[in-house]
């Protein structure tokens, strides 16, 4: 058989490279794709959000236990006490029966002082005792709640419990210390904040409960130290730097310091860079300078502390309640009283010998815990009615002395001074009074009669008191009231 052969390279076997055609269709979408592309990626900040709110953004994983213990810590380290109390029960919605998550909660709670807040902490820590019967946080947690509400012999039942449970435990000897202090067992309360910083040198709460045990004793500077110290392992803690002023007060008081004076109202000025708006530093504040006799600082922050609760206050003036007979018009009390604010700028004001303006301000608190079901300050009753004294206001002076005298026997006080004060109204009235009381009133049945000593201003004579009262500069006070 013949084969014809052909050259190489023809017919239907090809060797080498072969031709492609591209569809041109191809290339054009190749050219588009890219296109599209490029837009995309420089429009991104605008079609990103179009997306993402067509198919929502991708979730979130759901913190931690431990996310939130962490920021728990951070807050209260710096501070930030209600934010602290956030994490921790964000934190114990997913662990609900962790021990001591539910101990640092309650703690925090009761740090803040709230009222409600204390209930709730109170709660938490009968939750614990519950759960955990024989653990000790429970009871000492307790302990502490029930001695920031009062309650100081349940508080100690409740912190020997902790002790029963386990002797070594810090938290417990601490608060068991704060109880005896406040019981008046100031040996058995310092034994137990010693044993505290022994077991726990670095606890917070122990070396604060020990300055407070020291500041009992009057050992200003003891207490001074242990709140430095307290500080330096919690520098935001807003009590600590309050009980670290108090203290230098008191040394400045203690010793007529004025180097000691100056540190007080320097770390209560620092205070109030922290809480500009809290009406308490301000008090604390006034009450600093008041301790020296720098009277017209005092009543400037006092007054500043009254207008931060009740810008207007007090809202009725003395003329407005002396055209209302004496009696402050109910009908229109602040919402908000803070007491201690009210009771020192009165007091200021009676000391200035500004006492229009005192008995219009304790008037108005009078009135206001009258409405609000409070108890009123026996201060408030007894110094309007000396204040009605040097006024030559008999009438309205002795039915108030009258009232503070019923306050002090139902209220059970012994507070010899006091006492005095209030028996002494009755005799100046009585005795002394330019314009003697019209109503009929005898000296109280059961009482010794105060020997009166009246002093008018720049009077060095010793003279026995006489009835010139109390016009132009012949004003007369009475020895031993006071704050």
């Amino acid at each position: 058989m013949y084969i014809k052969r052909r050259p190489l390279g023809e017919g239907n076997l090809r060797f080498g490279k072969r031709k492609r055609r591209y569809p041109v269709i191809l290339i054009i979408l190749y050219v588009l794709v890219l296109a599209a592309a490029v837009f995309v990626f420089f429009r991104m900040d605008t079609i990103q959000p179009a997306v993402l709110a067509k198919i929502g953004p991708e979730p979130t994983p759901t913190p931690s236990i431990d996310h939130y213990i962490t920021q728990a810590e951070a807050a209260y380290y710096n501070g930030e006490l209600e934010q602290a109390v956030v994490y921790y029960q964000q934190a114990l919605e997913l662990s609900p029966e962790d021990l001591q998550i539910l101990f640092e909660l309650a703690r925090l709670l009761t740090l803040t002082e709230d009222v409600d807040n204390l209930e709730e902490a109170l709660g938490i820590e009968d939750q614990m005792i519950l759960l955990a019967p024989e653990d000790p946080r429970g009871y000492a947690a307790k302990a502490r709640t029930l001695d920031w509400m009062g309650d100081y012999d349940q508080a100690a039942v409740e912190a020997l419990h902790a002790l029963e449970l386990d002797s070594n435990y810090a938290y417990a000897h601490a608060y068991l210390s704060e109880a005896y202090t406040d019981l008046g067992q100031l040996r058995q309360a310092r034994e137990e904040a010693e044993l505290a910083i022994e077991i726990d040198p670095f606890n917070v709460d122990a070396r604060r409960n020990y300055a407070y045990v020291l500041e009992s004793y009057g050992d200003y500077g003891g207490a001074i130290q242990q709140y430095e110290q307290a500080l330096a392992l919690q520098p935001n803690l807003l009590d600590l730097w309050y009980g670290l002023a108090r203290n230098y007060r008191g040394a400045s008081a203690a010793s007529g310091s004025m180097e000691m004076f100056e540190k007080s109202v320097e770390t209560y000025q620092q205070i109030i860079m922290r809480i500009p708006e809290d009406p308490r530093t301000y008090v604390e504040l006034g009450r600093t300078y008041f301790e020296v006799r720098e009277d017209e600082a005092a009543q400037i922050n006092l007054e500043r502390a009254v207008s931060l609760v009740c810008e207007d206050c007090p809202q009725y003036t003395f003329e407005e309640i002396e055209a209302a007979g004496y009696t402050y018009p109910s009908g229109d009390l602040p919402d908000e009283i803070y007491a201690p604010a009210w009771l020192r700028l009165g007091n200021v004001y009676h000391t200035r010998r500004n006492y229009e303006d005192a008995i219009a301000t304790y008037e108005e608190l009078i009135a206001w815990d009258i409405a609000n079901d409070v108890d009123v300050p026996l201060e408030a009753y007894l110094v309007t009615a000396s204040d009605y004294y040097y006024l030559d206001l008999c009438d309205i002076a002795v039915p108030r002395a009258f009232e503070a005298l019923d306050v002090y026997e139902d209220r059970r006080l012994d507070e010899p001074v006091a006492l005095t004060n209030i028996l002494s109204v009755f005799v100046l009235c009585r005795d002394y009074a330019n314009t003697p009381p019209t109503i009929a009133y005898e000296f109280p049945a059961g009482y010794e009669e105060p020997t009166v000593l009246l002093e008018r201003p720049g009077d060095t004579t010793g003279e026995e008191p006489g009835g010139e009262g109390v016009d132009g500069d012949d004003e007369t006070s009475v020895e031993g009231i006071q704050e």
